[in-house]
């Protein structure tokens, strides 16, 4: 038995499982280029993950398990790919951003400053979901917000004009009315 703490080892395949909150991967020893078949090999390794976060990243030919041994049990501590799309970060800052190909460029980016960077790759969309009666609220906003297809009180506008020497006065009274699909930001929706 190897008698490192830690050891690296090759990540063959990783399966989220149906029945449990778990990830399991299944490894090989990393030794000489070329060896695999004669590396040692583990089956349903759990790959340990934070309390509250579950990631199942795409498998790539860099991605490596550090690993400890527990009895003949080995316990994947995390995973990493060195050969991932870089992600340039500052001192102080955090990011979470997703593990495929197709996703890496989706960031959670909390900056030093405490300003935080919600960004959507391949123009995906950013939802926010509030259960049951819970609100979503922007900048500490106590007011309701109108949207397209919503139907708003009535209102008067009250004129005065002059048609040649003959002045015409009124009012014009809107029962409803209805925001129509032209109006509001593009980009936002409620």
């Amino acid at each position: 038995m190897d008698e490192d703490p830690i050891d690296a080892f090759k990540v063959l395949s990783l399966t989220t499982s149906t029945s449990r909150r778990v990830l399991t991967a299944q490894v090989a020893g990393v030794g000489s280029e070329g060896a695999d078949a004669t590396a040692e090999r583990f089956d349903d390794v759990e790959v340990a993950q934070p309390a509250g976060l579950m990631a199942s990243p795409a498998l790539t030919a860099t991605t490596e398990a550090l690993a400890v041994r527990r009895g003949d049990e080995l316990i994947a501590l995390f995973l990493i790919d060195k050969g991932a799309t870089v992600q340039a970060l500052a001192a102080g800052e955090t990011k979470l951003h997703g593990v495929n190909a197709t996703n890496a460029g989706t960031v959670v980016h909390i900056r030093a400053s405490g300003a935080i960077d919600i960004t959507s790759a391949n123009n995906g969309a950013i939802n926010i979901s509030a259960h049951g009666t819970g609100d979503v609220v922007v900048n500490a906003g106590t007011k309701k917000v109108a949207v397209v297809g919503d139907v708003t009180t009535g209102h008067t506008h009250a004129f005065a004009l002059t048609a040649g020497p003959y002045p015409v006065a009124g009012t014009i009274t809107s029962a409803t009315d209805t925001i129509s699909t032209a109006a509001g930001s593009p980009r936002f929706k409620g």
